[in-house]
């Protein structure tokens, strides 16, 4: 036997060897690499080397992070790139345009822009629109038979999503709301409903109608003196049963002193302010919006005979409503308007 393996019993990790073989064995080593160790002095414990000890554990080694995100830490920014997967160069840039460390390491899932914005490079934002998320603006853009150029200048320039991409025009001196829908004009409305532009013009601009009003009377001409009569009345019952006001009053046109007589489904005084410089409600009643029609339609056809011709309908939308009447006619008509 060995001499080496006879060397008195040792005591590793509280445990008692009879020779410096029984160590090796152990602990799967080699006999020279435990005699070696004896021969420098090594003694119980310390003739294994320590990462060799059945109860050793590993230290917990805690890296020099640089900065953390979301609890995540990183040595250095290229670090961060390299286990996010995303290109370096593309994070410098968000960095430059003032996006925060964790924005800049994220795959965007909301839009970000900015005037330097490479299209269709490495460093394109997502953008969502309409609910869809594309990876660029780029991308989108061609989803949508646009230029990509075209679209981040309108971005740049503080257009909105919608206004960049077309589904909603800039707000205009025309444009306007229509049951939650963003309208350019009249004849983008009228196209969107199928609806004859010119006839919807006509009722609401010239019959002062809303647009409630007049796409509900249908897309057949109605051919009538004055903005209401029973068949726009019996189309729409909510609009007949609607409180109206039949007004008389005296206004000046053309330098004359003249009767008028009218309905409206709003203020008469609102009405004839529009239409007059001055103007003096002599009789105004309230009732359903039929019931005023079918009293005016009464006056305007007994009074046909004083109608003032030199009235025109450049001049007036009531043009045929306006009369030249003696003082009697005017005492009739206030008492016949107090029934």
């Amino acid at each position: 036997m060995n001499n080496r393996s006879k060397i008195g019993s040792h005591v590793v990790e509280g445990k008692v060897y009879i020779n410096l073989t029984s160590v090796a064995e152990e602990y799967g080593m080699s006999l020279n690499s435990i005699y070696k160790r004896y021969s420098r002095g090594h003694r119980g414990d310390e003739l294994v080397p320590r990462k060799k000890h059945k109860s050793y554990i590993e230290p917990i080694k805690i890296p020099n992070y640089k900065f953390f995100v979301k609890g995540i830490g990183y040595m250095s920014k290229a670090d961060a790139c390299r286990k996010n997967n995303i290109n370096y160069i593309t994070f410098r840039k968000r960095m430059e345009w003032g996006w925060s460390l964790e924005d800049a390491l994220t795959i965007p899932t909301k839009f970000y822009f900015c005037p330097n914005d490479d299209l269709g490079s490495g460093t394109a934002k997502s953008v969502i629109v309409e609910g869809k998320n594309f990876r660029s603006i780029s991308e989108a853009a061609r989803q949508y038979g646009l230029s990509p150029e075209c679209v981040a200048e309108s971005l740049r320039t503080g257009d909105t999503i919608e206004q960049a991409f077309k589904l909603v025009g800039k707000a205009t001196l025309h444009s306007f709301t229509y049951k939650g829908k963003n309208f350019r004009d009249l004849r983008h409305l009228a196209n969107h409903f199928d609806f004859p532009y010119n006839l919807l013009t006509s009722r609401i601009q010239f019959g002062k109608l809303s647009i409630e009003e007049a796409l509900s009377l249908g897309k057949t001409k109605i051919l009538s003196v004055g903005r209401y009569n029973k068949t726009i009345l019996e189309r729409n019952k909510e609009l007949a049963s609607k409180t109206g006001e039949l007004y008389f009053a005296n206004v000046i046109i053309n330098h004359n002193k003249r009767y008028k007589i009218g309905i409206t489904s709003h203020k008469a005084r609102d009405r004839l302010s529009k239409e007059f410089s001055w103007y003096n409600i002599i009789k105004l009643v309230r009732m359903p919006l039929y019931n005023c029609y079918l009293i005016e339609k009464k006056l305007l056809n007994v009074l046909s005979e004083y109608r003032d011709l030199s009235i025109t309908p450049d001049q007036l939308d009531g043009y045929q409503e306006v009369f030249d009447l003696p003082e009697e006619i005017v005492k009739k008509i206030e008492s016949f308007i107090n029934i």
